[in-house]
């Protein structure tokens, strides 16, 4: 799991850029004289046929994890693990392949166990192509025996191959490959598959291993030709809040429909280093019904146990002790994975999540409004504690059993930055160095989908982060519908990514400044501010960098709520 950490490439990309050249008053001057539309709704996810739900973890076992830790997997629930088989380790000369206790006795010990096996491949070895990834037709052609010899081997145990690892990280490919990643990765894939689907037609051959859900780089791939020789996409999405995932997996979804075929995809990693574990059961949860409501049946937690390098973001302690997150990935194995995957229940507001699990289960998060729960039901924390019935939606989610329908109320929250990106009535606009607004529209890059916009290659707005603001500025607008007017509480947390990225940041109703403050050296911006806006007017979070800083990295959440409100957390 090398490129973890690469999550944040498309915000760390900023790194010794310019200096601010212009502070916000001449942002706040323009802001009210432009009129912009909002962005478009966002079309729904793919359809999917119903497939069962396969819960995974990443395991280290070719690293040297002992294996006592399959049983910490097997009471989980884990239904598959996904693991390795060093090419180098079994052929240590070439045509001859030798599987030991050594080098590949865990998935024989999980294949006993009654747990499917994932394997994620690199395609190198010292005895071919000086080690690089495989690049020559030999060196891939020896590479496509391995993967027949795997699947020999193990036969049904295997669920899957994943050829590569991060290929679009710097690392994840090697040699002359690296020079020509789309269409070395599509002659592997090829050779692969023309030497085991005949022989295993069952096996999911994955191709792509992407980290992050890098949609522009994957579509390189599909138009080399990938998806004419794979049974699945595997992604890797990391990321600071599971918010968004939807969003983005229906912009993969749509590069596969332009690409001519759409196959599953696999989320083979993903995963936070959370630095509260308290804060990992609600997280898995929420990731785990977008993904499926997305058409993902196979995901695989990174990691089952704890490690030296990524501390926080095991299932359990290398000792079998069990974390919270570990409580969270039980509880939706026994009581949510046998009803087949999530589906989203379209209530009319992207801002509320709502998500049925077989014919009445649900869970819920999203924006505050009253919520009604029939007597007789059950509701339940991410990690499976009792809950009384609850009466309100929040951004906590809730597991409610038992319930044909749930009754929702009036919204309170009329726009949110974190669920509802991308959608109207909430628009995302940078300044021009002209002083003109330019509205922020999806683009597909090699790490992420983010709104941004070309003229300007550092803006990147996530649900969670803006990296870079502008040093001539940026807002984030909230456009009322026709004829709306009155009062309203504009809600917001501003977070600084790194020390010394200051902000300065103003709300805007109309023309008028309502409020204006600093995003100092303490790193944290918090307000609740009663706004009234007129007919006509539109209410706009302002942001840029303070004059002479360096462009600002921002997390950040904009709410704009009917009555009084707290500030949000971000």
């Amino acid at each position: 799991m090398r490129a973890l950490r690469a999550r944040g490439a498309a915000m760390r990309a900023t790194a010794g850029a310019r200096a601010a050249l212009a502070g916000l008053a001449r942002l706040v001057d323009l802001v009210g004289l432009t009129g912009l539309a909002c962005l478009p709704v966002l079309a729904p996810g793919p359809a999917f046929a119903q497939v069962p739900v396969r819960p995974g973890v990443t395991t280290h076992f070719s690293q040297g994890w002992l294996l006592r830790l399959l049983d910490d997997a097997k009471a989980l629930g884990v239904a598959t693990i996904r693991d390795s088989v060093h090419w180098g380790m079994v052929e240590r000369s070439p045509g001859r392949v030798e599987f030991t206790e050594v080098n590949s006795g865990h998935v024989t010990r999980a294949c006993q166990a009654g747990i499917g096996v994932l394997l994620g491949i690199e395609p190198r070895n010292r005895l071919y192509d000086g080690g690089n990834t495989a690049f020559t037709p030999a060196a891939q052609a020896a590479f496509a025996r391995y993967v027949r010899a795997l699947a020999d081997r193990w036969g049904d145990c295997l669920v899957g191959v994943e050829i590569g690892n991060e290929i679009n990280g710097l690392k994840g490919m090697t040699g002359p490959a690296a020079q020509a990643r789309a269409t070395a990765h599509v002659d592997l894939l090829k050779a692969v598959y023309r030497a085991v689907k005949p022989g295993h037609p069952a096996l999911a051959l994955l191709g792509g291993s992407a980290n992050t859900i890098p949609t522009g780089f994957l579509a390189r791939l599909f138009a080399a030709g990938a998806l004419d020789w794979v049974d699945g996409i595997a992604v890797h999405p990391y990321r600071l809040q599971p918010e968004g995932l939807d969003w983005e997996l229906a912009r993969l979804d749509a590069a596969m429909r332009r690409g001519g075929t759409v196959r599953p995809i696999w989320a083979t990693e993903f995963s936070q280093d959370f630095a509260d574990p308290a804060l990992a059961p609600a997280w898995y949860l929420k990731s785990i019904a977008l993904l499926e409501s997305s058409g993902i049946s196979n995901h695989f937690w990174y990691a089952l146990a704890d490690q030296p390098s990524f501390p926080t973001m095991g299932l359990v302690k290398f000792d079998g002790t069990r974390k919270p997150a570990a409580r969270a990935f039980a509880f939706a194995a026994r009581a949510l994975a046998p009803l087949g995957p999530a589906r989203r229940v379209d209530e009319g507001d992207p801002a509320l999540l709502h998500f049925r699990f077989g014919a009445d289960t649900h869970v819920v998060w999203g924006a505050r409004r009253s919520l009604a729960v029939p007597a007789g039901a059950a509701a339940f924390a991410a990690d499976g504690t009792a809950l009384p019935l609850p009466t309100r939606v929040s951004d906590e989610p809730v597991v409610i059993r038992g319930a044909a329908t749930l009754a929702f109320g009036p919204p309170e929250v009329l726009a949110d930055s974190l669920h509802g990106f991308a959608r109207a009535p909430l628009g995302w606009w940078a300044r021009r160095k002209d002083g003109s607004l330019l509205p922020l529209t999806p683009v597909d890059w090699d790490w992420t989908s983010y709104l941004g916009t070309p003229s300007m290659p550092l803006l990147a707005a996530h649900p969670a982060e803006i990296g870079t603001v502008p040093a001539a500025g940026m807002i984030v607008r909230y456009t009322p519908p026709a004829g709306a007017a009155g009062g309203l509480t504009a809600a917001l947390c501003l977070h600084a990514a790194r020390a010394g990225m200051e902000t300065a940041a103003a709300l805007m109703a109309g023309p008028r400044v309502v409020w204006r403050a600093d995003l100092g050296p303490q790193g944290r911006l918090t307000a609740a501010v009663a706004v009234r806006l007129g007919a006509g007017e539109r209410l706009d979070l302002v942001l840029a960098p303070l004059p002479g800083r360096p462009l600002a990295r921002v997390r950040y959440r904009f709410q704009v709520v009917r009555g009084a409100a707290e500030a949000p957390t971000c």
